[in-house]
């Protein structure tokens, strides 16, 4: 689908076979041939996104006619109507038995953020005449731009480098590091056993610390008050907590720090 006002293209249309729309297997009850459309109403840029198509044919409605079009105007009442509009987009054109129940999926992508519509018809096809109709409208939007800030500790059990203790059974843990080596966030994390809490500085890093406790992001693997530190020299970041009482694991089977700085 070309054209500027256009945010959707054809990815795919989900059917049973290629040229044939998937039909239950209950004949349509209703009195009246009905058409609904069900989809999202708003989507990030370049996200794929669908939307169904379903309902019943009754009487002499035999074929389906779906276009997508930008927000303004409103759907025509008629499809005949529909197909006269020149920014409209004749996405689906399909066959379907009479006095069925039919469904369609149709697969779309956001390509720009403004809002459109989807125009769905229920015709016959040797007379044009429209039976049922239904629309639905959309929005993309653009996605939301990345939070500014420190870098914060790992999730609990997916820390990038491996927790360690210090002489005075003191433990930092939970490492999350941007353009820094394991064996460079101990010599930096060092620091944190003697500032217990305090800002410090050491291997050209600035730190801050944040005090956590009962019920904060990472209590699981902590016990009492511990210490939330980021620390960071231009873009190169690290992030980790230190504390006094760690519980996630035996304090005894982790690693004595051993700084090289």
């Amino acid at each position: 689908m070309g054209g500027p006002r256009r945010a959707v293209v054809r990815w795919a249309v989900a059917i049973g076979a290629a040229a044939a729309l998937a039909l239950a297997p209950a004949a349509a009850n209703a009195a009246k041939s009905s058409i609904r459309l069900r989809g999202p109403k708003v989507n990030t840029l370049r996200a794929r996104f669908q939307y169904a198509v379903y309902g019943g044919a009754a009487g002499r409605a035999d074929h389906l006619k779906v276009w997508q079009a930008p927000f303004a105007p409103s759907c025509a009442r008629t499809a005949s109507g529909e197909s006269r509009r020149a920014a409209a987009v004749l996405f689906a054109d399909r066959a379907i038995a009479r006095h069925r129940r039919f469904s369609l999926v149709l697969r779309l992508v956001a390509r720009n953020t403004e809002r459109h519509r989807l125009c769905a018809y229920l015709v016959n096809r040797r007379s044009g005449k429209t039976f049922a109709r239904a629309e639905a409208s959309w929005t993309n939007v653009a996605a939301a731009p990345p939070v500014a800030g420190p870098l914060r500790p790992a999730a609990v059990g997916r820390g990038l480098c491996p927790a360690k203790k210090f002489a005075d059974r003191s433990v930092y843990g939970q490492i999350a590091a941007l353009g820094v080596r394991c064996r460079d966030v101990e010599s930096i994390a060092f620091g944190a056993d003697g500032a217990q809490g305090a800002p410090y500085s050491r291997a050209g890093f600035t730190c801050t610390a944040a005090a956590q406790g009962p019920g904060s992001t990472w209590a699981a693997a902590w016990s009492g008050v511990y210490y939330a530190y980021s620390c960071a020299a231009g873009s190169r970041q690290i992030a980790f907590n230190w504390g006094t009482q760690y519980i996630y694991a035996p304090v005894d089977s982790l690693l004595t720090v051993n700084p090289q700085a």
